[in-house]
This record gives C-alpha cells, sequence and structure tokens, in this order.
C-alpha cells in the first residue's frame, strides 16, 4: 500500500532541510531502494548541489538518489525502458502546425469568429499557448464544444467552437505527421510510469511547489498506485490555526497551497492511500525534532530577527512598535535615482561589510523599465552584475537583418524598407553610417521606389569633365553571386527603365554629380553598401521565383553566406563588453547559432509546402517573437537581478527589492485576448479548469512579494521612486503600505536629503548638476563677499576642479550653461504659425481650454501634432466613452418611442442591458472584453449606468423640459475659427400660448466637473457658455416669431457617489441631491417652474438654494441679464484665445487653479517642457481671486460696454444709410433740373 506524508511550515522554518535529510536517511538504508527528489524544473541543478555539499552525504554521492522535475521524471521513464524520447515539437513548430490548420479551415469558410483575426501577428502564437493550456490542464476539443452548447452567449459561443476547432485540427495534424509535444510526450511517459520497475516501491519526496496540474496530479495517481511512499511538503503561515487540511477562504495568502492540499488527498482518500500524520515543522525543529520555544526566531531569522514577524504577521492586520534593526526603506524621486542609491548601498556592503557580490542579490519587478538604467549607472560603479532575463530573437542583431530583409521583399522595395535593411547591418562605423546618410537623402530626393529604381542608383555613372554622364557604374559590371535573369521579363524590365528614365531625366545630372563626389569621399564604403545592395537584389529575384519554403529558405542561407552576417555580428559585438554587458553579448553570439537552428527546423519539417513571400515572413516574425535565449552568467562573483515570479534566490545575505511603486505591484491583471477572463470562470464552473483567474494570480503574486520579504539571512533593502520613466508619478505600493501596518516604525529615508559619496570625476559632474542649481537659484554673482563665500562650499570646489581636467571642460560649460537657463517667452512669427495651423484655426471648444491652460501645451498637440503612445488598456476617457454612449443610446430610444416614464420604469434596467450589448459592438470598446480588470470595470459601469439613468430620469420628470436633440451638432464659424463639436443633450419646452421656448443644455462628464465662474472668467470653462449660446441662436433662426430663452445649463457627473450612512435620513433624497448638476439656472419664476416643480420647499434637481419658498439668486441661480451677459463674455474669451494663437503664442506658462490642481498635473508633455519653478522665468499663472459678485460686475459691465459699441455700430449704420438716401435725393432732383 503507498503512503502519503505532508511536510508543512512556513517558509524558514527548514522544510527543505527536513525533505533533504529524510532523502539522505532512506537512500542509506538500503542502495537498491530508489528515492527521487521533484522539486520545479528551475531548482533542479540548485537542489543536486545542495545535497551533494550536505553535511550528511558523508561520500558526496549517493547513486540511489536522484533530482528531478516532473519533465525530468518523464524523461527518465523512457530512459528506464530504453527507449528514445520522441522529438517534441518546440514553439515555433506549433504555431507553424496551426498556421497550415488555420489557412486550411479559412478556405473552408469553418472558422465564424476568428476568421479576420488569422492575418494578424501574434493570434497564432495566442492560440497555440491557449491549447497548450488545454492540453496540460487536461480539456479537450469536445469539452469545449460542450461548453459552448451550454453558453447563452453568442460570441462566447462562437469563440469556443473556433477554438475546438484549430485544437482538433492541430491533434489531427500532429497524429498524421506521427509529431509530439512536450504535452504529448508526458502523456506517453505516464504509459512507460505504469510499467517501470524502478517507480514502483521507492521513496518520492516533492518540495517546493505550490500547486499541481493536472498532468502533475495524473503522474501522483499512478505512484500512488505502484506502493511509492510519498511526502509532500507545502509551505503555510506560521501560526496556523485549525485544521492543516482545511481550504479556508479564497482570501488566504496560502489558498493555492491549500487548494493543493484538497487536490492530492482527495486523491489518495479515492485510491485508499494511508494518509500519515503530518509534521508540522512551526512547531518541531527540522533538524533534531524537538519543539520550538515559543518567540525564538527560525534559524534562518537569527541575524534578522525582524523578518520573523513578517513570517508570522504579514497581512494580518497586527502591528509591532518596537523598532528592529534589518529592513532599509528608502523613497527616490525617479527610477535612475533609486538605481543609484541601490548602487551606493552595494557599494556600502562589499566595501564596509566585506560581502561579495554574489552573496547579495536583486528583484525588480518590470526590468523593461530598469534595464537601461542598471547597465548605465552600475557599469560607472564597477558593480558586475547579471541580468536574469531572456532575450528574444526578435530583439538580435542577426535576427533583425533577416527580419529586415523579408520585410523589403514583401514591401516590394518601398523607401523605408531599403534604408531599414541597410541600417539593420550591426554598425558600419562613422564613415559608412555618414554614407548612408547622405545617399538616403538622395534616393528621397528622386523619389525612388521599387527595385529597378534602386539599381538606377546604383547604376549611376561617374561625371565627366563637360558635365554630361559618362563613365562606368558605380557597382561592379558583374555581381559575385551571378548574372541578372535574362527570362521572359526582359521586355517589362525594358519597358519599366524606360519609364523610370523619362520620370528622372530633370534630376539625373544633379543626382551623378551628388554620387560622384560620395564615389571619391567613401571609396571603401561605398562598395560595401553596394554590395549587401546586390546581393539583396539577387535575393529578391531568387525570392520571387521560389514556391516551397525549402526554396525561400535556400534564398534566404544564401544571402546570409553572401553577406557575411554571422562574422559582421560577431565582430560588432566587442563594444558589449566594454559596456559591462558580457552577458548579452555572449546571448547574442549564441542567437546566431539558435537562428539557424529554427531555420533547419523548418526546411526539415515543413520544407515541402508552399508558402507566399508574406508568410514566410511572418513565420519569422512569430518564430522570433516566440523562442527566447536565457542568458548564462559570465564570472562567478556577480549579482544576480531578477523578477518577482522566475528567479530564485536561496537566500543571500543581502537582498534589494526595487520598484516597490503602486505602477508596478500590484501588477495589473495581464490580458487573455482569445478567451475572456470571464469565458474562464464559465469553463471553470462547467468543470473545465483551466490556468489561474485574474483573482487567484493576485494572491500568487501577494503569495511571491512574502516570499521575497523573507529571502534574505542578514540585510533587507526596499526602495521604490516616486516618478517613472514615462512621467508618470506614483506611490508606494500597497504592499509597502502593509508593512507599514506591521511596523508602524517603519519610515522611508528620502534619497534626495541625503549626500552621496562620490568616488570618481563622472560622480562628481552628476553632484555638480544636483547641488548648484540649489546654491545658485536666482542670480549667484551678486557680491563680491558672496561670490567668495561660495567659491568656498564643497560644490565649487568640485566645479574648479573638474574645470581644471581637459577631458571634462567641455561638459563643465554645458553644466553651467543649464544652470543659468531661464525661460525666455518666444512667439511663432506669422508666417510660421500659419504654416503649423493654417489659415483658419481649427478644432473644438477643448482646444480653446487648453490654449488657456498652456499655450505651450497646446503649440505641441496643434502645432507639432504629438501624441501619446496607444496602449491595449482601459483609459479614463475610455470609460468616459463608455458611458456617453450608453446614455445616448438610453436617450435615443426614449426619444424615438416618446414614452419617457415608462423608460424609467421597470424597463430601465432590461434597456440599459440592451444599451451596453449595442455599445460592445463598437470597435472602440473591445478593450472592454478583454482580461479581468476590464471586465471587472464592465461590470462596474453597468451598475454604476442604474444609478445614473435613475438620477437622469428624476431630474428630467421633476419638470417640463423633454430631451429635443441627442448629440446634436455644434458649429462656430467667424473669419480664420472654425469650431466643431457635440452637445450631449437639448432638453426643451414650449410654453401653451406658443410664444416662449424654454432651452436647457447638458453636458455629460465621467470625471468631477464644476462650473467656476473664476475658471470661465480666465478662460477654462467656456464650453456651456458656447453650446448654450449656439442652441439660442439656432432655435432663434428657425422660430422669429417666439422669445427663445435659456432655461438652464448644466454638467452632469456620471458617478455612483458614495455617501455616508445616516439612518436618519432619506437615502435615495440624499442620493439625488449628490447627483445634482452643476452649472446655471435661469432664475425667473416661469423658467425655474418649468426646470422642477418646488412643492417641497427644496431642489432636489437643480443646484440652487431655497429660502422661504422661494430660490436666492445666489450661485447657480442667476438672472436672464446675467445669463446673456455671461454667454457674451464667453464668445469675447474665445476670440481672444482665437488672436493669440494667430499671433504665434506658445508660452510655458501653466494655469494653475488651486489644490494642487494645474495644467500639468495630468499633462503628457511634461518631461518635453522640463517645467520647474526653480528655474528662472518657470511659473504658474494663477486664477484671478475674486468675490462671486466682483466676477458679476466685470462681465455685466462687460456686457454694457459691448452694447454700447453694438448701439453705436447701429446708429452709424442708420446715420451712413440716411445720408446715403439724401445724397441720391440731391442726385435725382439736380437731374431733374438739368431735364
Amino acid at each position: 500500500m503507498s503512503t502519503l506524508q505532508f511536510v508543512f511550515g512556513a517558509s524558514g522554518s527548514g522544510k527543505t532541510e527536513f525533505c533533504i535529510r529524510k532523502a539522505l536517511e532512506e537512500a542509506g538504508k538500503d542502495l537498491n531502494h530508489n528515492v527521487y527528489y521533484l522539486v520545479p524544473e528551475q531548482d533542479t541543478l540548485a537542489m543536486q548541489k545542495r545535497i551533494v555539499m550536505h553535511e550528511n552525504n558523508k561520500g558526496k554521492g549517493i547513486l540511489n538518489l536522484d533530482v528531478l522535475s516532473f519533465q525530468r521524471l518523464y524523461y527518465a521513464s523512457f530512459s528506464h525502458a530504453n527507449k528514445k524520447v520522441p522529438k517534441s515539437l518546440d514553439e515555433m513548430g506549433k504555431i507553424m502546425v496551426l498556421s497550415l490548420v488555420a489557412e486550411k479551415l479559412n478556405h473552408s469558410s469553418s472558422l465564424q469568429y476568428f476568421r479576420g483575426e488569422l492575418e494578424h501577428l501574434g493570434f497564432l502564437e495566442e492560440c497555440k499557448s491557449l491549447i497548450s493550456e488545454c492540453m496540460q490542464y487536461d480539456v479537450s476539443p469536445t469539452d469545449l464544444r460542450d461548453a459552448a452548447e451550454k453558453t447563452e452567449k453568442k460570441l462566447s459561443r462562437m469563440k469556443m467552437q473556433d477554438i475546438a476547432l484549430l485544437y482538433e485540427g492541430f491533434l489531427q495534424w500532429l497524429s498524421e505527421h506521427r509529431k509530439f509535444t512536450e504535452e504529448g510526450i508526458a502523456d506517453l511517459a505516464l504509459e512507460q510510469i505504469i510499467e517501470d520497475p524502478s517507480l514502483e516501491n521507492a521513496t518520492f519526496i516533492l518540495d517546493g511547489f505550490t500547486g499541481f496540474t493536472p498532468s502533475q496530479l495524473h503522474c501522483l495517481e499512478l505512484l500512488f498506485e505502484r506502493k511509492n511512499s510519498i511526502l509532500i511538503s507545502l509551505e503555510i503561515r506560521s501560526r496556523e490555526e485549525g485544521n492543516l487540511y482545511d481550504k479556508h477562504d479564497s482570501s488566504s495568502l496560502f489558498y493555492l497551497t491549500k487548494d493543493a492540499v484538497e487536490s492530492v488527498e482527495g486523491l489518495a482518500h479515492q485510491l485508499n492511500v494511508k494518509l500519515l500524520p503530518a509534521v508540522n515543522l512551526n512547531l518541531f525543529d527540522s533538524i533534531s525534532g524537538e519543539k520550538r520555544e515559543a518567540g525564538v526566531p527560525y534559524p534562518r531569522f537569527r541575524d534578522i530577527p525582524v523578518l520573523q514577524k513578517i513570517c508570522d504577521d504579514f497581512a494580518t492586520g497586527k502591528s509591532f512598535s518596537s523598532v528592529e534593526q534589518g529592513i532599509l526603506l528608502r523613497e527616490a524621486p525617479d527610477i535612475q535615482r533609486e538605481v543609484e542609491d541601490a548602487g551606493a548601498y552595494i557599494h556600502h556592503l562589499v566595501k564596509d561589510k566585506g560581502y561579495r557580490y554574489r552573496d547579495i542579490s536583486v528583484i525588480i519587478p518590470d526590468i523593461e523599465s530598469y534595464r537601461d538604467i542598471l547597465f548605465s549607472r552600475w557599469k560607472d560603479l564597477q558593480i558586475p552584475f547579471f541580468l536574469e532575463e531572456d532575450i528574444q530573437l526578435f530583439d538580435s542583431p542577426y535576427g533583425k537583418v533577416i527580419r529586415s530583409a523579408l520585410l523589403l521583399t514583401e514591401k516590394d522595395f518601398l523607401f523605408d524598407s531599403v534604408f531599414r535593411y541597410l541600417r539593420s547591418f550591426p554598425y558600419r562605423g562613422k564613415e559608412a553610417e555618414s554614407l548612408l546618410d547622405e545617399w538616403e537623402n538622395i534616393a528621397r530626393a528622386r523619389g525612388l521606389k521599387g527595385k529597378k529604381a534602386f539599381q538606377s542608383l546604383l547604376d549611376i555613372p561617374a561625371v565627366v569633365k563637360d558635365g554630361t554622364a559618362g563613365g562606368e557604374s558605380v557597382r561592379e559590371k558583374k555581381s559575385t553571386v551571378g548574372e541578372d535573369s535574362t527570362d521572359d521579363k526582359d521586355s517589362t524590365d525594358d519597358k519599366e527603365q524606360t519609364e523610370d528614365k523619362e520620370q528622372t531625366d530633370d534630376k539625373d545630372l544633379t543626382s551623378v554629380k551628388e554620387m560622384n563626389v560620395l564615389k571619391e569621399q567613401y571609396s571603401v564604403e561605398i562598395k560595401v553598401l553596394c554590395q549587401d545592395l546586390e546581393f539583396l537584389f539577387h535575393f529578391y529575384e531568387e525570392n520571387a521565383d521560389a514556391s516551397l519554403l525549402k526554396e525561400r529558405m535556400d534564398c534566404l542561407f544564401r544571402l546570409l553566406q553572401n553577406t557575411d552576417l554571422a562574422e559582421r555580428v560577431e565582430e560588432s559585438l566587442s563594444f558589449l563588453d566594454a559596456e559591462g554587458m558580457e552577458n548579452r553579448r555572449e546571448s547574442y553570439h549564441r542567437s546566431i547559432e539558435e537562428i539557424h537552428e529554427i531555420m533547419d527546423r523548418m526546411r526539415e519539417s515543413l520544407g515541402e509546402i508552399p508558402v507566399s513571400k508574406k508568410s514566410f515572413a511572418l513565420l519569422f516574425d512569430l518564430a522570433f517573437s516566440v523562442e527566447k535565449l536565457r542568458q548564462i552568467p559570465a564570472t562567478l562573483d556577480q549579482l544576480v537581478v531578477g523578477d518577482l515570479r522566475r528567479s530564485r534566490f536561496h537566500n543571500p545575505k543581502a537582498f534589494l527589492f526595487l520598484g516597490l511603486n503602486s505602477e508596478f505591484l500590484p501588477a495589473p491583471p495581464g490580458s487573455k485576448n482569445i478567451l475572456s477572463e470571464k469565458e474562464r470562470e464559465f469553463l471553470r464552473d462547467k468543470g473545465y479548469r483551466l490556468s489561474p483567474l485574474a483573482w487567484e494570480e493576485g494572491y500568487i503574486e501577494k503569495y511571491y512579494v512574502y516570499k521575497a520579504f523573507l529571502t534574505p539571512s542578514q540585510e533587507l533593502y526596499l526602495s521604490y521612486p516616486r516618478a517613472l520613466r514615462d512621467g508618470k508619478s506614483g506611490k508606494p505600493s500597497s504592499y509597502i503600505l502593509e508593512l507599514k501596518e506591521l511596523f508602524p516604525w517603519l519610515k522611508a529615508s528620502y534619497s534626495l536629503k541625503e549626500k552621496r559619496e562620490i568616488y570618481n570625476e563622472k560622480k562628481a559632474r552628476e553632484e555638480l548638476a544636483r547641488e548648484l542649481p540649489a546654491m545658485c537659484k536666482k542670480r549667484i554673482f551678486q557680491e563680491k563677499l558672496e561670490l567668495e563665500h561660495r567659491f568656498k562650499t564643497e560644490a565649487f570646489s568640485l566645479l574648479h576642479y573638474l574645470w581644471n581636467k581637459e577631458e571634462y571642460r567641455e561638459k563643465v560649460e554645458k553644466l553651467l550653461d543649464a544652470l543659468f537657463f531661464e525661460n525666455r517667452k518666444e512667439a511663432l512669427s506669422t508666417e510660421l504659425s500659419k504654416a503649423l495651423y493654417g489659415e483658419t484655426i481649427k478644432g473644438s471648444v477643448t482646444r480653446m481650454e487648453l490654449f488657456t491652460a498652456c499655450p505651450f501645451a497646446h503649440f505641441l498637440q496643434y502645432g507639432l501634432k504629438l501624441k501619446e503612445r496607444k496602449t491595449k488598456e482601459v483609459q479614463a476617457f475610455d470609460i468616459g466613452n463608455l458611458y456617453h454612449k450608453m446614455v445616448e443610446l438610453f436617450f435615443k430610444r426614449m426619444l424615438k418611442s416618446g414614452n419617457d416614464a415608462e423608460f424609467f420604469g421597470e424597463k430601465m434596467e432590461k434597456i440599459l442591458k440592451e444599451v451596453i450589448e449595442e455599445s460592445m459592438l463598437d470597435p472602440q470598446f473591445a478593450v472592454f472584453q478583454e482580461g479581468g480588470r476590464n471586465q471587472y470595470l464592465l461590470r462596474k459601469l453597468s451598475q454604476n449606468g442604474k444609478r445614473i439613468l435613475w438620477a437622469l430620469g428624476k431630474q428630467l420628470l421633476a419638470g417640463d423640459l423633454r430631451p429635443k436633440a441627442i448629440e446634436q451638432d455644434f458649429y462656430f464659424e467667424e473669419d480664420g475659427l472654425s469650431l466643431r463639436g457635440r452637445i450631449d443633450r437639448v432638453d426643451s419646452f414650449l410654453t401653451e400660448d406658443q410664444k416662449t421656448l424654454f432651452l436647457k443644455v447638458l453636458d455629460y462628464k465621467s470625471g468631477k466637473k464644476e462650473f467656476s465662474l473664476k475658471r470661465l472668467f480666465a478662460g477654462l470653462d467656456l464650453q456651456l457658455p458656447l453650446y448654450m449660446d449656439y442652441v439660442l441662436r439656432e432655435e432663434g433662426k428657425k422660430h422669429k416669431d417666439m422669445e427663445i430663452l435659456p432655461s438652464a445649463m448644466f454638467y452632469f457627473t456620471m458617478d455612483n457617489p458614495a455617501l455616508p450612512y445616516d439612518p436618519e435620513k432619506d437615502a435615495e433624497k440624499e442620493r439625488l441631491k449628490a447627483l445634482k448638476p452643476k452649472g446655471l439656472v435661469n432664475i425667473s419664476e416661469e423658467s425655474l417652474s418649468h426646470l422642477e416643480k418646488l412643492d417641497a420647499g427644496e431642489s432636489l434637481c437643480l443646484p440652487v438654494q431655497v429660502k422661504n419658498g422661494a430660490v436666492e439668486e445666489k450661485g447657480a441661480a442667476v438672472s436672464k441679464e446675467k445669463f446673456d451677459a455671461l454667454l457674451s463674455y464667453a464668445k469675447k474669451k474665445m476670440r481672444e484665445e482665437h488672436r493669440r494663437i494667430k499671433a504665434g503664442e506658445k508660452d510655458i506658462f501653466p494655469m494653475e487653479e488651486g489644490n494642487e490642481q494645474t495644467a500639468c498635473s495630468y499633462c503628457p508633455y511634461h518631461s518635453i517642457c522640463g517645467f520647474d519653478e526653480n528655474i528662472p522665468n518657470f511659473r504658474y499663472r494663477r486664477l484671478e481671486d475674486k468675490t462671486e459678485e466682483e466676477f458679476w460686475t466685470e462681465i455685466l459691465k462687460d456686457a454694457e460696454v459691448k452694447m454700447k459699441e453694438e448701439g453705436k455700430t447701429e446708429a452709424k449704420a442708420e446715420q451712413d444709410s440716411a445720408v446715403e438716401k439724401g445724397t441720391e435725393a440731391e442726385k435725382k432732383a439736380e437731374r431733374k433740373g438739368d431735364e
């Protein structure tokens, strides 16, 4: 009978030590008894070393003890049976097979949902990953079809059916060609395990696992059936209470560990396996077996006992007030300073504490954001480190040349693709790079496009003395790779040459002269460039004639050989050594061999398959994106920098955890583009479990962070940057906040407040750059005494020292230039302004408001047309757009039906669901269907939508005005100004006598938005007044016999505000008040009566104050006179902004609104303008600080002046008209007298 025993313990309790001693003990009892020590794949080498060097392993080697992973166990089963392990299909092979299956299904029109996705780079890779996941979790095509039939959602059904077809076709191809994947080999291995005698009556020890896949559980099931003793060590909290086998709730830090226990224990009960009492190492010492003393740290934490408290109570809500040593927390202003501070700390450990670099490890949650800074800053510090990351073949120099050559053949010699190819070659030297620049300028001037055109570039002859063209061509007449083909294309080529000649005759002489100069100046370099192009032409011609994959592959091989690409890449990699990147140089060297292997495998497995040029290029793109290279450490004594999940650190003395910023941790959920989070949840509900869901991934990450905190044996260093590389500001990660909750005494030291050690001249220059601006803020040279005093300071001593170093003098001059930089106001010339913006300033009201907020931001966005890089994640404006779409569709349906009350009654929820589904058909909202976070946002938006529509319904039905237009177009046309926009909603009410029309304008906002006189006065809140003015004018044109009056103009914030609980108050009333719109209301009695019936003595729907049953003229409640004056003032401000734009104003002069809100707060251009109030002439504009009454006085005064001017204009026009009539009458009288 098989036995099962669990070993439970917290991190540091000695689980691995207990397991190793157990393994050595069992192996030593009987050399014929096999012991297998199973660990995760990445831990096998380290565990082998640890067992060999263990004090209980007297002979330093035991024949009957093997350290394996599950995968290595599978391979061992073949070896035991004297069978060869089948060659597995690699990741690239899977993609190639899937491409064949997909193409076949596409031709037969079998696919429904994914038919248009097959051409997209990355879809097949995602599909491959999903199929591998299904195989790993034992989900078959039949299971997917079964699930598809059970779902009510049409799109989900189509998706699952398509995936089932692709999956089934993939398996069928494998069966027909007798090929295997890693998952398939695992299934074959399980068949061997059943028969393998060495895997019976053995001891299996599983250590380091947090859970098991279905395939691994199946393996355990077979081992249980073969009378084996199985011991599994799993991690739990040190103060675990209750039954160790209880799964507890899903919010537990060790939920997945408990899940694994439940799965294995259930399997054991099912197979009648004897369950031995569990060993709890939280209670007993792993070596002596004696009971642990209360309050004594585990052996691993004896030198840093503060970690025992993290082990015991992290994320439990407990706190410890007594200050302890061992944790250092630092806050840095940015990533660069964070990396520099960490480097200085490492220097301190090595120089002052005698650490070796290999005693130190570093974790970074987002290597992409830190890589370049690490290499540049730690090279200066001479810190040897190994960055544990995979290198994509995509990024290797060898791969870049291949991809650019294939792209060029696909694009048929488009201008950019030719020079991308020539520039993709490893660094050619300054002269060759300069030649390429010159050559590109000539080619661009001639407008070259197509193979023949670029061949003509090489055929330009030398210039003879008389100025005519003649002599030999730049390129040699005979190519080193063979003659030009002379087949049926000759006549076509002649025709193309004639056309090319006609097009370029007028430019030839100039180009000839330029090329002749280049030939003389770059005689050596031009030959190499011409040769590279010659080989490319030949490759292009050969590839055009090829059809089979092996033929295209042979063409590519010949191109690589002819250009000596491998040797040229090898020669170019030497600079990486100088940059301290020896590991990367070695990886790039290995990438050449790896790419050749990929090409060989592709040719061998799929050589006879016809492929187009485009498909051939796509295969390489997919291969290079999938295949990755692991780097190998170049030396022994270097610290390791790894990531949170993959890296394994075996208790280094010092452990540095950088990047604990809220932007990095907790990590945003990864997108699962093929099956959404909701669809995966549905599959799990139906019994088809795949990889962990987003919420489970969150707990896995938290578990890894917890493990990272417990990694060091002596020093724990934690840090986070305040600002990221893209200019975004961030806060400490929530994990830091949990640590601070545990240790209230833990305070972050701010790096800018500390003086750093200066250890070389470069560091001295950098310190000067930091210190001098602070010392010399406004004007430095004021008085001689002050000047002498300043030069006694350390910063100026450094300045003098560097100035006397010839190699630093130029840099010191630049430093001083930067130090005395001032922000100068320089406007664009009228001509340049016209060239950038055009004769007419076009845009929206938002554009004018942006100009007021910051003229420089307006210049960058609308003049230089700079845009932020788009990311595939839900942004704030996506949420706003979806809210707008939802409300727009709802009210359009209501407008069409004409039944207002019905829409806000019982049917509202049903209609809301329909409009959300309709909104999801819009491609701009597809992102909400991807990823757990985005789908959560969608659900939240749906819930908020009910509240929003409920409030809008209450506000609408409270009065008489009803929707007249939804998404009404807005136009404003004046000389040199053209504004466009959409008014979200216009409501109207026509009085019974049909003489007066009241109008209300509503603009929806997804963020909090208040209407402010102060902002309008500055020109920042023009949208509502301009919209209202437009609606009044347009209705006035249509109804000239009516009085058109403004009733109200509002911003409505689409939000679901959280309200404090108060049992004394009516919750519905309080929510309605919280959702009141913001804006202006016409206080006239008739207007108010149509907006809301104020029977209750207070307003629930309008932003007005009721006193003694009447609305006070205060705040949002204004008279008709003020309303009109404000509309007039808004137009005036807009015209002023228009004039300033035309005049070329582009000052870096942002607006500050108070409450730390400025035009810079969410500006994407901060890294360009470099706004800093410490630099002279960099300052904010402030909003004018006036009372509401003072603002109205000025607005009314402005309206009065305007009316007088208009009155004078009208009077003058009447006077001119009278004079003209009088003159005409006199002329008539004269004519009559003459007669």
